[in-house]
């Protein structure tokens, strides 16, 4: 998968100077696919801003089942909310793609604040979305896989501005919580029917208000 595929099109957009600046805070560093940057219940020493690919929050449950309960991509700035509060990581992070990032040692943050306006606003914007998403994403737990496949779609057909989907079906199924024969089933019927378009890696929607329609 090519990194411009995985960059997300709406997205906190820095002026070259501004993104010369952050990276006066930090250093580029480069993480292969399927690498972890850190795994869960380490303690945050650093801000990762991703300059391209895309990384994927993971947690384990007991029985040794990833689900995928979140992602960063292009412009994003990964799991904000422990890197700022210093508390232990609730998840590990992937990269789902070969990775380019600014590493920025977390005790200069707040001098990043005040010295990048546009990244501060962002962030905070970007944090707002994620809590948004975060109490949809719990009150869809009592609904049925085809209801959360399709609000899942929605919502990222919507977040890549319809451009094709840089997910795998075993992604898809991580992040709804169901097994991935139940996301095959349930996409090829949808393909069947024209609602998407599935490619290797990619899923491209074409009828956005159908998905509407089964997430209702």
């Amino acid at each position: 998968m090519s990194p411009a595929l995985a960059e997300r099109p709406q997205e906190l957009s820095l002026a070259e100077t501004d993104l010369a600046k952050l990276k006066e805070h930090g250093q580029t560093r480069q993480i292969a696919k399927g690498e972890a940057l850190w795994t869960e219940g380490t303690l945050p020493d650093t801000l990762w801003h991703v300059e391209s690919g895309k990384v994927n929050m993971v947690i384990t449950s007991a029985e040794g089942k990833d689900s995928i309960v979140h992602y960063c991509t292009r412009a994003q700035t990964i799991c904000l909310a422990a890197a700022i509060s210093g508390k232990p990581m609730p998840c590990s992070a992937v990269a789902a793609t070969d990775l380019t990032l600014v590493a920025i040692p977390r005790r200069r943050f707040l001098d990043i604040f005040k010295a990048l306006p546009s990244f501060a606003r962002g962030i905070m914007e970007q944090m707002a979305g994620q809590v948004c998403d975060s109490h949809r994403l719990s009150a869809m737990t009592a609904t049925t896989v085809r209801e959360r496949l399709a609000d899942l779609l929605g919502r990222l057909h919507r977040d890549f501005d319809g451009r094709s989907l840089p997910f795998t079906r075993q992604e898809l199924a991580n992040m709804t919580g169901t097994t991935v024969e139940s996301a095959i089933r349930t996409l090829s019927e949808w393909e069947k029917e024209g609602v998407i378009e599935t490619h290797r890696g990619t899923i491209t929607v074409r009828q956005p208000a159908a998905l509407e329609s089964l997430a209702a």
